[in-house]
């Protein structure tokens, strides 16, 4: 397409891109039209796709192991790698030998599949990996290995590490690779987004769609326990989704990292950041609730850089938070886990910086425990695994 083909629909794509997954939803306008039929059509194909999968015409390939897979329909962070972390603690404590399956999203992966980690060693950078597979294998937890066919990396990860069991990370939609069970992540202030498919909201797929497929609910970002709403399901996902297993988490901050610029004592916990002021910089789905976090520990944010999720940074960036940094007179640059893989290792900080991760809290965790693990032995039993 030429530059003025190109000019000349910049200002309806940009007007798309901006009304896209507001709610409410604008329906009146050209480009409100557009998005409308666009997210018909793509309704439609989810629809056609789901039927030819359920009636066998498009077939799903199995693994001779069980497998795992965590995933949302609401495009964007559900927290479904922190789940992928924590499922695999659980499988681990139980005695299995759990590998993460990731499709390595806005890596630059050339090859089908390959492994970033093997439990002990890294041997793919963020840039190759995609950020999110990076970080886990950073970890050293577990082995993660990254295809966008998942059933070739799946293969990829039993043939060369000693595993039993694989969790497909952001898998519900990915019906090319069978599973045994499909654990379906919502975020409780908003499990739906607008209510809208993609592109005029957020939806990959209807609630009716996902219904029979679903073995387990997990709801993220949930009210305190305190709360008398903590332990009942939205009703925007109730009413289609009652009688699945159910369970509430939180997201819960942790300080992943120190670095300082002056040797001094490292702060191990996030209470001693309590007051200061923090120039903040993220990418990630929701970069105003990682704002948010911060202020609720009691640290002062003076400035926040907010860039597109799974954003590619470059020094140029780097240099812009060390200006604001010194600029505000800031005591911290504080970011998120997945935005520090993607650091310069090179790039010399002139700024305290930290790093805050985020972890899952059940608010019945020994309930999750023991569904996972009753889930395994009957898949076990059943599918000739062991």
């Amino acid at each position: 397409m030429s530059w003025r083909r190109t000019a000349l629909f910049k200002p309806l794509v940009d007007e798309i891109t901006r009304i896209s997954g507001q709610d409410p939803y604008p329906t009146s306008g050209f480009a409100g039209r557009c998005l409308a039929g666009i997210s018909g059509a793509y309704s439609a194909a989810v629809r056609i796709r789901s039927f030819l999968y359920g009636k066998g015409i498009l077939r799903s390939r199995q693994l001779p192991c069980p497998v795992i897979s965590i995933g949302n329909i609401v495009a964007g962070g559900a927290g479904k790698t922190p789940t992928a972390v924590y499922l695999a603690g659980i499988l681990k404590e139980l005695g299995y030998r759990p590998v993460v399956v990731s499709r390595g999203y806005k890596g630059n992966l050339k090859q089908e599949a390959a492994v970033v980690g093997d439990g002990r060693k890294v041997f793919l950078d963020a840039d190759t990996a995609g950020d999110e597979p990076h970080m886990m294998a950073a970890a050293g937890q577990f082995p993660v290995v990254v295809g966008k066919k998942r059933y070739l990396a799946g293969r990829l990860a039993l043939d060369q590490l000693d595993v039993d069991v694989i969790i497909l990370d952001d898998g519900f939609q990915h019906r090319a690779l069978d599973r045994d069970l499909d654990l379906l992540l919502f975020d409780y202030r908003r499990p739906l987004g607008n209510g809208r498919m993609l592109p005029a909201g957020r939806l990959r797929e209807t609630l009716g769609l996902c219904r029979k497929r679903a073995h387990g609910l997990i709801f993220t970002r949930c009210p305190s326990p305190e709360h008398a709403q903590a332990h009942q399901m939205p009703g925007a996902v109730s009413s289609i989704m009652d009688g699945l297993p159910a369970f509430y988490t939180r997201h819960t901050p942790y300080l992943a990292q120190v670095c300082r610029r002056d040797g001094q004592p490292e702060k191990h916990v996030l209470k001693d950041l309590i007051g200061d002021r923090a120039v903040l910089f993220s990418g990630i789905a929701h970069n105003s609730g990682f704002r948010e976090t911060v202020e609720q520990l009691g640290i002062k944010v003076v400035r926040h850089l907010e860039f597109p999720d799974h954003y590619r940074y470059k020094r140029s960036d780097f240099k812009q938070i060390q200006h604001l940094a010194k600029e505000t007179c800031a005591d911290w640059i504080i970011t998120t886990e997945k935005d520090w893989v993607k650091t310069d290792s090179t790039f010399e900080w002139r700024t305290d910086l930290a790093v805050i991760g985020i972890k899952l809290t059940f608010d019945d965790a020994d309930a999750f425990t023991r569904f996972i693990e009753s889930r395994m032995k009957i898949i076990t039993a059943d599918k000739k695994y062991r």
